[in-house]
């Protein structure tokens, strides 16, 4: 069930209850019967449903008791017009739901058969309030959107309820069986299955021959707990989000939780791994940072075959690194180059590093900060200097007077190509290494521990200089 005919379902309901405030009245004063509406769908729910019977114990009760003011708070927002808006999931509550009765072994027909006595319950309360009304003309209008309304709704949220049981039964099952985890485990090792079981699973997972693969690995962001409890909710909450995201009837996957990571091998008709990265913007992963359900996500480029899934399965660990809460999805394909080089340097690429690049980032003097800032802002701006002066709000002289001594400093021309991107990547690699880089020797020196006795002298002299040009003393 899409998040978009989610979102065109709620836009109509809230227009009719708009245009009938008799019904949108009724609905509305259900507000404060929570209690009342719960216990009696409870009662008939175990009178009449048998599956219940040996389901039904304090933690069952607390946990209807919620699901079911969950829904009444949905349905005033609906009325209201207060319900999440287009690119949210008003009904993942829902989804919640059905995933701690399928991991509690509920039967889906029994929670499905509750859904139909909620709705009764909601029709005959709702009924009995416009009827008590006495304007002919408007009740029967008001009863008649009521009815399609109640059962337009109890259709989608039995719907969705139906869906992500589903979903997390098939997956309870699969990842308990020693041959789902083998067969991701050879994929992964770029080994075509050869048993007859592993081929089955593959056919019924939707892996298809001659079909591209690509590799996710996904990972949730540290909570604020940080407890190992909290870290393992969220990841069985990912597989339910990448499970949600990939239609059967578009993709085949195979899922699985493994070393603190969610990894899944998807494959599709084409272009795979730019199709399943739609998806999951389209259902509103990045938003997930918002309700504290913060994940990111690798990406690998398409494999053709099996045997390239090792390489896809780095390069979705390499991307995953390049992933943040800002940009929680990142393909493959859209890593940086030169900031991969960076991050990727050996030690011997880091004592190429000059020891003078530290005195640019030292912590002890916000001057010698200043200089790395114009190099950065000379690299953004073209190398214009005056639309520097700009961003810096310096004086332009200031700039040139800048650009001067970190040329006397390095030896190095920072307005030229060459300079500009030899300054810039020992900055950013010194960044990268926390403002820890060894010289030659092997011995560690960070950013606070350069050698300021050789330029303190040179140190400040451009402050009083941009002081000077703005105030036209010489």
């Amino acid at each position: 069930m899409t998040t978009s005919q989610t979102s065109i379902l709620l836009r109509e309901w809230r227009e009719r209850f708009r245009n009938d405030r008799l019904a949108a009245g009724v609905v509305t004063g259900l507000r404060d019967r929570a209690d009342e509406i719960w216990r009696h769908a409870f009662t008939l729910l175990q009178r009449e449903s048998p599956e219940y019977r040996n389901s039904v114990d304090d933690e069952f009760t607390q946990e209807s008791k919620v699901h079911c003011n969950e829904l009444l708070t949905t349905i005033i927002a609906i009325v209201t017009g207060r319900a999440k808006k287009s690119g949210a999931d008003a009904f993942d509550f829902v989804r919640t739901h059905a995933v701690w009765r399928a991991r509690h072994q509920v039967p889906l027909i029994a929670s499905l058969h509750a859904y139909r006595l909620a709705h009764r319950t909601y029709w005959e309360i709702t009924k009995e309030a416009v009827l008590r009304h006495g304007k002919q003309d408007e009740t029967i209008l008001s009863l008649t959107m009521l009815s399609d309304f109640w059962i337009q709704l109890f259709d989608h949220v039995g719907a969705v309820l139906a869906e992500a049981h589903a979903v997390e039964e098939g997956l309870i099952v699969a990842q308990s069986t020693r041959s789902y985890v083998g067969l991701i485990d050879d994929l992964l090792g770029g080994t075509q299955p050869q048993d007859v079981e592993s081929q089955r699973l593959c056919k019924l997972c939707g892996i298809r021959p001659g079909a591209p693969l690509a590799v996710a690995v996904a990972r949730p962001l540290n909570s604020a707990s940080g407890e190992d409890v909290d870290r393992e909710i969220s990841l069985r909450s990912l597989v339910r989000v990448i499970e949600q995201t990939l239609p059967p009837a578009v993709f085949g996957k195979l899922i699985d939780i493994r070393d603190g990571e969610v990894r899944a091998i998807i494959c599709s008709e084409a272009d795979t791994a730019r199709s399943f990265l739609q998806a999951l913007r389209r259902n509103g992963f990045a938003r997930r940072a918002r309700d504290g359900q913060a994940s990111t996500v690798g990406l690998s480029l398409d494999a053709a075959e099996v045997t390239g899934l090792p390489q896809a399965f780095e390069e979705a660990r390499l991307a995953l690194q390049f992933a943040t809460a800002v940009q929680p999805i990142m393909h493959f394909s859209d890593i940086d180059l030169s900031e991969l080089l960076v991050r990727q340097a050996n030690q011997t690429a880091v004592r190429l590093v000059p020891e003078w690049v530290r005195y640019f980032n030292s912590n002890e003097d916000d001057s010698s900060r200043q200089l790395a800032k114009t190099i950065r802002a000379l690299a953004d701006c073209s190398f214009n200097v005056k639309q520097t002066a700009q961003r810096l709000n310096v004086h332009t002289n200031t700039v040139y007077f800048r650009l001067k001594r970190i040329k006397e400093l390095t030896k190095i021309n920072p307005r030229t190509y060459s300079g500009a991107s030899f300054l810039l990547t020992a900055l950013r690699l010194l960044e990268v290494r926390g403002g820890q880089v060894s010289d030659r020797r092997g011995v560690k020196k960070s950013a606070g521990g350069v050698v300021r006795t050789q330029t303190a002298p040179l140190v400040g002299r451009y402050d009083q200089q941009d002081k000077r040009d703005r105030t036209g003393v010489r």
